[in-house]
């Protein structure tokens, strides 16, 4: 019996991540941000049980001098020489209450960090809203597959 309940017991902790990783379907993967200026990769957080976004690809990723493009507008200073490629922009992003998942946005455009929601719109979109007190801004964000595959076809 005690073997029974130790083994139980010992995997509550894989039942309690099953909801979260069946809420992750559809969300983890690269999306193309509006204008295709950049694809975020979402996936799970390193050694957490939320989700992050990561940019992987710019549209300008060079700055006019061909050096690979900054976080120069970062709000700490000394964070201004690290690669926009590789920037982690979405952190801590957890399940909510309403649906969706709460997290943290950063905005490499202004160098700061917002409450942010990300939820499905559909199986190929996502809405994501970075907030500020009462003001919040919102943007599209499309699966990155799609995107290529729409841009190919239109190119033949």
């Amino acid at each position: 019996m005690r073997l029974v309940a130790r083994t139980l017991l010992a995997g509550l902790p894989l039942l309690a991540t099953v909801p979260a990783a069946e809420a992750q379907d559809g969300m983890l993967g690269r999306w193309a941000t509006p204008g295709v200026a950049a694809i975020v990769e979402l996936a799970p957080c390193p050694g957490a049980a939320t989700l992050c976004g990561t940019i992987r690809w710019l549209w300008e990723a060079v700055d006019e001098k061909g050096r690979p493009r900054l976080d120069a507008q970062n709000a700490d200073a000394s964070l201004r020489s690290r690669p926009m490629i590789g920037l982690s922009i979405l952190s801590g992003l957890a399940p909510a209450a309403g649906g969706g998942w709460a997290g943290r946005i950063y905005n490499p455009e202004d160098g700061q960090t917002y409450n942010a929601t990300v939820r499905r719109t559909g199986p190929d979109a996502l809405l994501v809203e970075g907030c500020v007190l009462i003001v919040c801004r919102k943007q599209v964000w499309r699966k990155a597959s799609v995107v290529a595959e729409a841009l190919g076809s239109s190119s033949r």
